[in-house]
């Protein structure tokens, strides 16, 4: 497993209200395992509950809560599942905290609400 930038400091605004962690792709570090590259962040610092959504420069990915995975040792099981969900349109990013990795998912395919209220009734959204 390949990581870089693992010990860096996150640059991130968090809504305690709203349990968005806003962050950019340059917080995030690569983890390359079984031939997939996935971004991950460093949440081993983060002393709150893992933030519920992840906002990445405008991509939400929300936590999976009961899908997450050891960080030395997931074996083959977790390449082979992000490969699967990029072939359904899901993109992952990775949250390393306390020797496991929680799995937070973006819908490539999915509308964003705040994008459906700026089109006019009867239109359809365009990304």
């Amino acid at each position: 497993m390949v990581e870089a930038m693992a010990d860096a400091t996150p640059t991130y605004q968090f809504d305690p209200e709203t349990k968005v962690m806003s962050l950019r792709f340059s917080d995030l570090y690569i983890v390359a395992t079984g031939g997939v590259d996935v971004f991950a962040l460093n949440l081993n610092r983060w002393e709150e509950a893992p933030p519920f959504y992840l906002d990445v420069e405008g991509r939400r990915f929300v936590l999976q809560p009961h899908n997450t995975h050891l960080v030395n040792g997931h074996g083959a099981q977790l390449p082979q599942w992000i490969e699967a969900e990029e072939s359904e349109g899901r993109l992952t990013v990775l949250g390393e905290r306390e020797g496991r990795y929680l799995v937070y998912s973006h819908d490539t395919l999915a509308v964003d609400e705040e994008d459906d209220e700026d089109v006019p009734e009867g239109e359809a959204a365009s990304e």
